[in-house]
């Protein structure tokens, strides 16, 4: 199987890797040709443009920031759609609204291809070593296709819609659920050192108790070190896209979102700040300053 791959990040490189490692005829485009090089010297094909790396592709996966870059790339005249052959499938991994996979749906269908929405959790390290959790939704017949493909980079591939804006907010439930822990835990943390707590004693707490999952693990110690580096995390201004979306998309179906909106508060005080490429668990600094910590 023929695969092209747009988009390489932190997220996307990693992935890229794991679908070159399972065997795949792997085709790959980013915008920073240097990006390509440690896949080319696996043994990938290095494209110089998304025309050559499409032509050609029975799968398509875009890794890419946020709504508008995933429509400005698929409908620009030497964009996804005008080069892709019919019946092709595209595998959108980012994180983007529902409207947004809708939108995809239609032009898709207007172009005699397939889109599927296959949002990831997990963290770059995840994507790197195979260990990502795969929402998929879509054609049944795409989600064939793609599944064999999304499951080189995933511990976990579940096909749950066959309308794919139904996995996009999917995605946006389990990442509203992780930045409410992460706002739980900056309080906590907060509270704690205003009382006297050792802080240690907190980390150990979560990392041993019904929140011993790895991430929330990893977090319980970034918030005692207070250690935010970005590298291999996810960065603020990524999270605040995130945040913003779940936040958009809760309002669209009547449903508040109290501790989101606190979330998306910090996020763009810390942001503000100077923090955008620091991890979005470094709201924690917000939560001190208000608490009077330094």
């Amino acid at each position: 199987m023929k695969v092209a791959f747009i988009g390489l990040g932190n997220m996307g490189s990693g992935i890229a890797q794991c679908i070159l490692k399972g065997g795949f005829d792997l085709t790959v485009w980013n915008r920073t040709a240097a990006k390509m090089n440690p896949l080319v010297a696996n043994g990938a094909k290095g494209a110089a443009s998304i025309q050559e790396a499409v032509a050609n592709a029975d799968v398509i996966i875009t890794s890419l920031m946020d709504d508008k870059s995933i429509l400005d790339m698929l409908q620009a005249e030497d964009g996804i759609l005008a080069n892709m052959k019919p019946g092709a499938v595209h595998v959108c991994v980012t994180t983007i609204s529902p409207r947004c996979a809708d939108e995809l749906t239609d032009l898709h269908k207007k172009h005699g291809s397939y889109y599927v929405s296959a949002p990831v959790v997990g963290r770059p390290d995840a994507a790197a070593s195979g260990q990502l959790t795969s929402f998929l939704a879509g054609d049944p017949q795409a989600i064939a296709i793609a599944t064999p493909v999304c499951s080189a980079y995933s511990k976990q591939v579940t096909a749950i819609s066959e309308k794919p804006s139904i996995a996009n907010s999917m995605k946006l439930c389990v990442n509203y659920n992780v930045i409410s822990v992460i706002e739980m835990m900056c309080e906590t943390y907060t509270l704690a050192e205003k009382c006297g707590v050792p802080l240690e004693h907190m980390r150990d707490f979560y990392q041993q108790s019904l929140f011993a999952h790895p991430a929330l693990k990893m977090y319980a110690e970034k918030l005692r070190s207070r250690d935010f580096t970005g590298r291999g995390g996810f960065v603020m201004k990524a999270g605040l896209k995130d945040v913003t979306l779940m936040l958009s998309t809760a309002e669209a179906v009547g449903v508040p979102l109290e501790m989101g909106k606190i979330a998306e508060r910090k996020l763009k005080a810390g942001i503000a700040a100077g923090m955008e490429e620091t991890d979005w668990s470094a709201i924690y600094e917000i939560t001190r300053q208000e608490a009077g910590l330094s």
